[in-house]
């Protein structure tokens, strides 16, 4: 019990380090270049004359999408399967004792 113990803190602190650094590239910390890239999107848009090009870049844009919002749906899927992971370690944590009873004190 007492290797246990500290072999599943560490898997915990572990797992919750691991989730902190996942999520926090979804921040959007560079705002003005997302913006920037966003309009030079719209401005190549309205540059095309002929419909078919129009066409073509919006398939590849909706087939970009589709990619991203599956990595993300992947990577979330993946997150959710870890909370209850991290939950169950810390339940066992929460009821293993802390401090073991001396057997040269208590007798045993």
């Amino acid at each position: 019990m007492k290797l246990i113990r500290p072999f599943l803190l560490s898997v915990s602190i572990l797992l919750f380090g691991w989730l902190f650094m996942s999520n926090i590239n979804l921040i959007n910390v560079a705002t003005t270049l997302n913006e920037a890239e966003i309009s030079s999107e719209v401005a190549r848009v309205n540059a095309f004359t002929d419909i078919s090009q129009l066409r073509e870049f919006t398939t590849e844009k909706i087939s970009y999408m589709e990619v991203i919002r599956k990595r993300f749906s992947d990577n979330a899927l993946l997150r959710v399967a870890v909370i209850p992971v991290l939950v169950f370690i810390q339940i066992i944590l929460y009821s293993i004792r802390r401090n073991y009873p001396d057997s040269r004190i208590s007798g045993y």
